[in-house]
């Protein structure tokens, strides 16, 4: 006779999704945690008052948008398209900066500009020194 299905040990095949499961669970939860630390925002979400571009953080003070004018007027070097910010994330805005020609590589800029809306750029300011 066989034994009851509610003292039955689970299958192989059991044991092994729930690892997979479990790795997986793991796996997300870090990502989240990993971009959350690098881009002061959560996978998804807009940035705020903060937005991590060159290896260094960039603090928003309150400071209203800008106009693309007010945006070039206000640099003395070319401002370029430098990529999305978050990288990753989805929805991602455009992010500028000025560059000055002949600039190395990792040569971060004091300020750059989150796009928000059609003509608006959002400036954002270097954090801490050199």
């Amino acid at each position: 006779m066989s034994e009851p299905a509610a003292s039955r040990p689970p299958s192989r095949r059991a044991e092994v999704v729930y690892v997979l499961i479990v790795l997986i669970l793991f796996g997300v939860g870090g990502y989240v945690l990993w971009y959350r630390a690098n881009y002061n925002i959560f996978p998804g979400q807009d940035a705020t008052a903060r937005v991590h571009w060159c290896e260094r953080d960039y603090q928003n003070f309150g400071d209203p948008p800008q106009t693309w004018g007010q945006v070039t007027a206000r640099n003395q070097y070319p401002v370029r398209d430098v990529g999305r910010y978050p990288p990753l994330g989805v929805p991602g805005q455009d992010l500028f900066a000025p560059i000055y020609p002949g600039a190395q590589p990792g040569s971060c800029s004091e300020v750059v500009y989150l796009r928000t809306g059609p003509g608006r750029y959002q400036p954002y300011v270097l954090l801490g020194g050199p």
